[in-house]
């Protein structure tokens, strides 16, 4: 009977109030890593799927094989607008993800404070 009780003892505050302990700990170090991992991953993701190198390199290259003046013009002022298109869409997203970031850091400390403030 008393190994049971030690057992619920153990139980009751070092892994239930350990883990409440830890949490916030977890969640500004671990957690804040994995969440900053994740944005990068998702903005490398995007950045090719943008393929923003392959329209650089294709810059001057005619489209549709016209290799007259008025061709490559159009073609160059054509990709141009595309790369400033999505270049503008990658800055965006980046902008998101920093954003989402944010929030990430301050939801924890938000949520207590709104916790606390509907218990008074």
């Amino acid at each position: 009977m008393h190994s049971r009780m030690g057992a619920v003892t153990k139980l009751l505050f070092g892994d239930l109030l350990g883990s409440v302990a830890w949490f916030p700990v977890w969640w500004y170090t671990q957690g804040l890593g994995l969440v900053i991992g994740k944005a990068i991953a998702a903005l490398r993701y995007r950045a090719r799927a943008y393929a923003l190198n392959i329209w650089i390199r294709n810059l001057f290259v005619p489209m549709y094989g016209q290799r007259d003046l008025a061709g490559r013009a159009v073609s160059v002022f054509m990709r141009v607008v595309v790369l400033i298109g999505r270049s503008i869409a990658l800055v965006v997203e980046a902008m998101v993800y920093v954003v989402g970031i944010i929030v990430w850091c301050l939801w924890l400390p938000g949520t207590i404070l709104l916790f606390i403030s509907n218990i008074l």
